[in-house]
């Protein structure tokens, strides 16, 4: 997607008091984030790629080191290209050597005290050469929180496909289908949908599998009276969407609409909960309380996380998260109800802190 100015104001107006010359990006989230370029992941690890990119953000100008197999355009990011040879047709593959040797050549001569830098996905090959530069982890996780417009039109139209997805699957859910049937069926649609291929996750189960929370989509095949749980995670651009909900194979039964009910009940109380000066460790503690007074046994996952470049980010709404919500924090949120080796339920829904509370930017359960 094209660079977002905001993002890049946003970085600079950190920058400047923080005593550093400049920060080194090196999560493939961040580095989206930061330049507009899109990591190429729908296949994997990329076997020409010597290492991860890296963005170099100075106060006047960005860099960004990427395999010449990739073709960004530098000129359309507001940003400098240093590619680095990657695929080769007449020798082995050695792309290590030369993306090494360019990333000492973006930081030759700088100061390490002076650099801030992303360790987390950072090469070993590099750490000597950053000895004594500050992590700034934690940071770059606080800045992404608050969504600028051009993230909140990105992050639309991804929660746009999984509101397609959550219509489209009651024509595909029938008795005798297997879930990757159903889930071939469902790709491909979305992919026309959106006109590309797309990374695409997914709980995608059936029958007893949905009381183990979730799983990949197997040959299992669907028989009548049940339901699948289906939780779509699809990246568009460089955003991605989430969304869960469950479809009967025929005729829903008394069981379904049980555990939905309060499933959706608990998912209601959460949405209530969202609002600016909230903290994400007590909404956990009161969705788990609402669900327990229901006489149901509290789910053993998050109640929920932020989204953005990233498909699990922050605020974590868990036990453990003392973020104070503020306007712009995107959050999905997740309540469930599990009874293993049985039945589940999950639903989910993709909130917008508000200025005045909150936006909820999925559709599916009103449809």
């Amino acid at each position: 997607m094209p660079l977002d100015p905001d993002i890049r104001s946003r970085l600079g107006a950190w920058l400047r008091p923080s005593g550093l010359d400049a920060v080194l990006l090196t999560s493939p989230f961040s580095v989206d984030w930061a330049s507009g370029h899109e990591s190429a992941i729908e296949t994997g690890p990329n076997p020409f790629a010597g290492g991860p990119s890296l963005l170099l953000i100075e106060p006047d100008r960005a860099t960004l080191l990427y395999p010449d197999c990739e073709t960004p355009d530098p000129a359309a990011l507001d940003l400098t290209g240093l590619p680095y040879a990657s695929y080769t047709p007449s020798g082995p593959l050695a792309p290590s050597r030369p993306y090494l040797e360019k990333a000492r050549d973006l930081l030759a001569g700088r100061d390490p005290r002076k650099l801030g830098v992303e360790f987390n996905h950072l090469p070993a090959a590099l750490a000597g050469m950053l000895d004594g530069a500050r992590a700034i982890d934690g940071d770059l996780a606080d800045l992404r929180m608050i969504k600028t417009p051009a993230e909140l039109t990105a992050l639309r139209a991804a929660l746009d496909l999984c509101d397609h997805a959550q219509a489209l699957l009651p024509a595909l859910v029938r008795p005798g289908r297997t879930e990757l049937a159903i889930w071939g069926d469902l790709r491909a649609a979305l992919e026309s949908r959106a006109g590309r291929r797309l990374p695409l996750l997914a709980d995608f189960v059936s029958g007893t599998r949905t009381g183990d929370i979730g799983g990949p989509p197997t040959g299992r095949t669907v028989a009548a009276g049940e339901w699948v749980l289906a939780d779509i995670v699809p990246r568009l651009g460089n955003y991605w969407g989430d969304i869960c909900g469950v479809i009967p194979a025929g005729e829903p039964t008394a069981r379904l609409l049980e555990l939905k009910h309060i499933a959706g009940d608990a998912l209601d109380f959460a949405i209530s909960l969202i609002r600016p000066g909230a903290v994400a460790g007590e909404i956990d503690r009161q969705v788990r309380a609402f669900i327990t007074a229901r006489g149901y046994t509290p789910y053993p996952h998050h109640t929920g996380h932020g989204i953005g470049v990233c498909y699990h980010e922050a605020p974590r709404i868990v036990e453990g998260d003392a973020t104070v919500l503020a306007p712009g924090m995107v959050i999905a949120l997740e309540p469930g109800v599990y009874f293993p080796g049985e039945a589940g339920v999950r639903l989910e829904d993709v909130v917008l802190v508000t200025k005045s509370g909150n936006e909820v930017l999925t559709h599916h359960r009103k449809g």
